[in-house]
C-alpha cells in the first residue's frame, strides 16, 4: 500500500503577514526613490553657521553704515554647491512672492558663480574665503524700516548673523497685511498672447510708452494750473504790491487760484503828475484782455468787465455811480486837487472746472487828493470763484456752533425754496463801527452776525432842515439794513434750502416812544431766540425766532440848529431752552398670584 504525498496547509494568518511584508518593502523602495530626487525648495529653518545668533554682538555698531534694500532675490551664503537652491521658473500669468527674507538679499554679488572680494553675503564665497576679507562692502541689510519690528542681516568678516530690530518711533506699522502695496502698479503678466508684444516693449536697453508726447497744438485746451501766472495780451496780469518799502511796484504777477490783497503807496511830487501817471488812471487796469488758457490764441482774450465805481470824497464819504463810461472818470485837475484817482482795484476771476478763465470783472474806488495829503494809499485785490460751483460751508451739523455766521436767505419761494448767496459771511450782516463815527462815511461797512456773540455798533448823523423827515428816515433805514437784508434764517446750521419749513421768517416790529410830526429811526435791535434741541448729553443749538425791531425817536421841526443823532445797532442772543425735567422709569407693579390651595387646610 503506497503513501500519499504530503499536503502543506498554510493558515490565513500566515498569508496576511506575508502580504504585509511585501507591501512594507514596496513602500520602502518608493520612499528611497523619492529621497534620491534633487531638492528644489529651500529650507528656511536651517541657517548656515555664518548666521549663528550666538556670535559677537559688536556687529550692531555697524548700523550707521547700513544699506536699506528691499525685495531683491539673492542668496547670502553657500557652504556647498548641493545646498544652493535652484531658482524656480515662474509659470505664465503668475507673479513672484513679495515676501522675502533679508538673509537672501545681496547687492554686492556682481560676478556669476565667482566669489566677489569683500562681499560677505556672496553665496559663491565659502567660509574660508570670507575669513580672508579685510572688510565687508555691505555691513547690514534691513527690511522695511517703517515696520515696528523688522529683521536685519549683519555681515562681518569674522561672523555674521540675523537679528530683529525694533523701530523706536511711535508711528510704525505693526503688520503689513497688504502685500500688493509694495508695488506702485500691477504689472501686466506675460502669457502666450502678449509675450511678443512685451518683449518688443521691454526687451531693449530702455523702454517706455509708445505714445508720443503731446504737442503744443494739442494742449491749447489745457487750462491754468494752480500758481501759474495769468496771461494777458502783451504779458501777464500784474497786481501792484510793495517790495522793500511801502512804495508800489508794478511787476507782481497775479497767480491762478491765489487770492491776494496788497496795500502800497505812490508819491506824487506835483499835482500836475496825477493826470500823466498811468497807475492812477482807471484805463490802465482795463485796457487788456485775459487769455482763457495759457496756450490760447491772442484773439480769444476775455475783456475785463467794469461792474462798480464808487467815488470817495476828501471827507471819506462814498457815492456809488451808475455811469460806467470810463472816459468820464479819468484823472483831472482842479486847482491843487486831483480827482478821479484810483484808490482801490478789485478783480474777480471766474473759471470752470477745466481751469479755463471764462469771465473777469473789476470794481474801483476813485478819490480826490491834494498836495498836502502826501503819498496816495492804494489797495489791490484779486479773488477767484468757480463757475456753477455748489455747496456752502456749514455753520454747524446740525446745531449752530458758537462763532460761526448765521445762515440766512430770501424766501421761501414756491419753486426753488430759499435763495441765498454763496458768501456765508455776507448773508446776515449789520452795521460795523468805525473810527470815523460818521454814518455817511461808514455806509457799506458791514460785519456778519455770529452765533452766540452779542454786539453793539453805532455812528453819528447830523440832521438839518435841508432834507425833509421822510428822506432822513429812508436814508437811516437803508444804512441800518444794508443793501440786501435777508428774509429768513435757518433753524439749524446745516438746514438745506429745499426744506422751507425748517427756515425761520424774520419778524419786523417798530417801537415808538412818542408821537410827533417827524419820527426818525434811531436804532435797530436784532433778537435771536434759540433753544437746546436733542439729548442732554449732546444738545444742539436751534434758532426758533428772529425779531427785528426799529426804535424811533421824535424830532421837533423846524430845527434851530443841526441836530446830531446817535444811530445804533444791537444783536442779542437769548436762550429760551426749557429746564430739563428728570425722567424716571415707573415702579414695577406687583402682580403676585397665590396658588388656590396656599392656605390649605385653614381655608
Amino acid at each position: 500500500m503506497g503513501r500519499s504525498p504530503a499536503v502543506v496547509k498554510r493558515s490565513p494568518v500566515a498569508m496576511g503577514w506575508l502580504v504585509s511584508l511585501w507591501m512594507f518593502w514596496g513602500l520602502f523602495l518608493i520612499d528611497a526613490a523619492f529621497k534620491m530626487q534633487p531638492k528644489i525648495n529651500a529650507d528656511r529653518t536651517s541657517t548656515p553657521s555664518l548666521f549663528d545668533p550666538t556670535s559677537g554682538d559688536t556687529a550692531l555698531s555697524q548700523l550707521q553704515n547700513s544699506t536699506n534694500i528691499t525685495h531683491v532675490l539673492t542668496k547670502v551664503t553657500k557652504t556647498t554647491a548641493q545646498e544652493t537652491p535652484r531658482m524656480i521658473l515662474l509659470r505664465a500669468n503668475s507673479l513672484p512672492d513679495l515676501k522675502l527674507d533679508v538673509h537672501t538679499l545681496c547687492v554686492c554679488n556682481l560676478l556669476v558663480e565667482q566669489c566677489d572680494i569683500n562681499c560677505c553675503c556672496d553665496p559663491d564665497c565659502t567660509a574660508s574665503d570670507v575669513s580672508t576679507f579685510t572688510t565687508c562692502d555691505v555691513h547690514i541689510v534691513t527690511g522695511d524700516r517703517e515696520l515696528c519690528k523688522h529683521e536685519a542681516a549683519i555681515y562681518l568678516p569674522v561672523a555674521s548673523k540675523v537679528v530683529t530690530l525694533t523701530n523706536p518711533s511711535i508711528f510704525c506699522i505693526k503688520t503689513n497685511n497688504y502685500k500688493k502695496g509694495s508695488s506702485f502698479f500691477t504689472p501686466e503678466l506675460p502669457s502666450t498672447d502678449n509675450f511678443d508684444r512685451l518683449v518688443k516693449q521691454f526687451g531693449g536697453f530702455s523702454f517706455g510708452t509708445n505714445e508720443a508726447p503731446p504737442s503744443t497744438s494739442s494742449s491749447t485746451s489745457n487750462g491754468y494750473q494752480y500758481g501759474m501766472p495769468i496771461k494777458v495780451n502783451g504779458g501777464y496780469l500784474k497786481l501792484p504790491a510793495p517790495l522793500a518799502t511801502s512804495a508800489c511796484t508794478d511787476n507782481n504777477p497775479a497767480a491762478f487760484l491765489i487770492d491776494q490783497t496788497t496795500h502800497c503807496s505812490r508819491r506824487i511830487h506835483k499835482p500836475t503828475n496825477c493826470t500823466s501817471l498811468p497807475a492812477l488812471n482807471i484805463k490802465n487796469y482795463l485796457n487788456f484782455k485775459i487769455l482763457p488758457s495759457p496756450n490760447a490764441d491772442w484773439n480769444s482774450g476775455i475783456p475785463v468787465l467794469l461792474t462798480s465805481i464808487i467815488l470817495r470824497s476828501q471827507k471819506r464819504t462814498l457815492i456809488r455811480l451808475k455811469d460806467f463810461a470810463v472816459n468820464n472818470w479819468t484823472p483831472n485837475q482842479v486847482v491843487n486837487v486831483c480827482r478821479n484817482i484810483v484808490l482801490e482795484v478789485k478783480y474777480v476771476i471766474e473759471y470752470n472746472n477745466k481751469g479755463n478763465i471764462i469771465n473777469a470783472t473789476a470794481a474801483f474806488v476813485l478819490g480826490a487828493i491834494d498836495s498836502s495829503m502826501g503819498p496816495v494809499q492804494q489797495l489791490f485785490q484779486i479773488s477767484f470763484i468757480q463757475n456753477n460751483s455748489v455747496g456752502v460751508p456749514l455753520s454747524g451739523n446740525p446745531g449752530y456752533m458758537v462763532g460761526l455766521p448765521l445762515v440766512a436767505g430770501f424766501g421761501p419761494n414756491a419753486t426753488v425754496g430759499i435763495i441765498q448767496t454763496t458768501d456765508r459771511f455776507g448773508q446776515l450782516t449789520v452795521m460795523k463801527s468805525s473810527s470815523h463815527q460818521d454814518c455817511l462815511q461808514m455806509e457799506g461797512l458791514r460785519t456778519p452776525v455770529l452765533f452766540g456773540y452779542n454786539l453793539i455798533s453805532g455812528c453819528l448823523m447830523s440832521i438839518t432842515n435841508i432834507t425833509n423827515c421822510r428822506q432822513w428816515s429812508r436814508i437811516i433805514k437803508n444804512m441800518l439794513l444794508g443793501p440786501n437784508f435777508p428774509q429768513s434764517v435757518a433753524s439749524f446750521g446745516n438746514t438745506p434750502v429745499q426744506n422751507a419749513k425748517d427756515w425761520v421768517t424774520i419778524k419786523h416790529a417798530t417801537s415808538i416812544i412818542q408821537r410827533c410830526g417827524c419820527e426818525l429811526v434811531e436804532s435797530l435791535v436784532l433778537e435771536v431766540k434759540w433753544t437746546k434741541y436733542g439729548s442732554l448729553i449732546n444738545p444742539q443749538a436751534k434758532i426758533v425766532e428772529v425779531t427785528l425791531t426799529f426804535e424811533e425817536t421824535c424830532i421837533l421841526k423846524p430845527l434851530k440848529t443841526a441836530t446830531t443823532l446817535h444811530i445804533s445797532t444791537s444783536v442779542k442772543f437769548t436762550d429760551v431752552s426749557a429746564s430739563a425735567q428728570p425722567g424716571y422709569k415707573s415702579k414695577p407693579k406687583l402682580d403676585a398670584k397665590l396658588p388656590y390651595d396656599f392656605f390649605f387646610p385653614f381655608v
